[in-house]
């Protein structure tokens, strides 16, 4: 039987170049367009109502969640970065910080609580 095994990845236009692989690269040790091996389990791909502003301006029309580890240390980080701000939730299922990147997206760090994976 035919499945779907995970998020092959996540693919955006943009012309930010240097300076977003740069930021990646400073923020999060990601080198854009090689590979992520993914250790920590599940992903989800969800809609949102048209007129959401979870993931700032109207234009952006998709968002990039980011399972980590450590989120208090990634905000500090991107603060002192002074990258744009979009939102903060702390819920049953973890905790989420939300900012645009270089280029304009929209970014989501998501920390599951500790030792839980949401389940379906």
């Amino acid at each position: 039987m035919s499945k779907v095994s995970g998020i092959g990845g996540v693919f955006f236009r943009s012309d930010a170049g240097d300076p977003l692989a740069k930021f990646y690269k400073d923020m999060f040790e990601i080198n854009l367009g090689t590979w992520l091996h993914q250790e920590a389990g599940p992903s989800v791909i969800a809609p949102f109502k048209l007129d959401t502003d979870y993931f700032g301006p109207k234009t952006n029309q998709f968002m990039i969640n980011l399972r980590v580890e450590g989120i208090d240390d990634f905000i500090q980080k991107l603060r002192a970065h002074g990258v744009e701000e979009i939102g903060e939730d702390d819920e049953e299922y973890g905790r989420f910080f939300r900012f645009l990147d270089p280029a304009g997206n929209a970014i989501e760090l998501w920390e599951p609580p500790a030792g839980e994976l949401p389940k379906d």
